[in-house]
């Protein structure tokens, strides 16, 4: 079987001039991918300030419009970036900034998160507790579109036990240097156990500093389609500011891969 593809957004961009206008707005190649790619899902982690600001106040009106228009995207879902610190967050504070991206969407329902981005996880064992903890309060609120969709962020391989104890979460397994990836003797990482053992519509992936071909480009996402992952994301960047120079390219390779099932 192989997955249909979709597209993990950190989209830690800031939404220069979309106050102004859409035509402007620093957005603007994401709006733009959003209506080329119609047929594609995306879900966009959105980071104003390192997670949302202080607590119970809404983000500048950049990220008002920026987000507003993001919202009315049919294939776009928005989930609010909280950083964890490998479970150094105190609970008050994680639960203070899943409250305020709440608050938005109480205030301004085009501004409505639909999820969270759980950044900075841990895959230590021992910490299944706390993060099962965090999902459990996200999941108690009230979201619109019914329940949210959470995303937890180690990076790497975790325990099986995240998977069984936290049934609904999706873990971003992998998140490194194309080159750790094209490395991998060849392009073997997704048979390693530690992936292959996990359920794959259940794991994201994320790639950073990518320079190569546009056939590699199509081997990440053949390959995470066969695994039957749920998310990929592919930036030319070392982080993920700017945008990719070869966003297009990416979200070609994800049409294809999926055109393809």
């Amino acid at each position: 079987m192989v997955a249909i593809l979709q597209v993990l957004f950190p989209l830690y961009i800031y939404p220069q001039d979309c106050s102004i206008s859409t035509d402007v707005c620093g957005w603007k190649p994401l709006y733009d991918a959003l209506t080329t790619y119609s047929n594609i899902e995306f879900t966009l982690a959105i980071n104003p300030k390192n997670g949302s600001g202080p607590v119970n106040t809404l983000p500048d009106n950049d990220y008002i419009a920026g987000i507003s228009a993001l919202n009315a995207f049919p294939n776009a879902k928005t989930i609010g970036y909280v950083a964890s610190n490998k479970t150094h967050r105190p609970v008050n504070e994680y639960q203070g900034e899943v409250d305020t991206y709440l608050f938005w969407g109480r205030q301004n329902a085009n501004l409505s998160m639909h999820g969270i981005f759980i950044d900075e996880g841990s895959n230590n064992e021992e910490d299944v507790q706390y993060y099962k903890d965090f999902s459990q309060y996200i999941r108690n609120q009230t979201w619109p579109g019914g329940p949210p969709t959470v995303v937890n962020n180690p990076g790497t391989t975790l325990s099986k036990r995240y998977f069984d104890e936290i049934p609904d979460d999706i873990y971003v397994t992998f998140e490194n240097a194309w080159s750790v990836f094209r490395d991998s003797a060849p392009f073997t990482i997704w048979t390693d156990p530690l992936y292959f053992d996990l359920p794959g519509p259940r794991q994201g992936v994320i790639f950073h500093d990518f320079n190569g071909t546009t056939a590699d480009m199509k081997n990440i996402t053949d390959s995470s389609a066969k695994r039957e992952f749920k998310y990929v994301f592919v930036t030319t960047q070392p982080s993920y500011s700017p945008f990719s120079s070869q966003l297009t390219e990416f979200l070609a390779a994800v049409n294809a891969t999926n055109a393809a099932t």
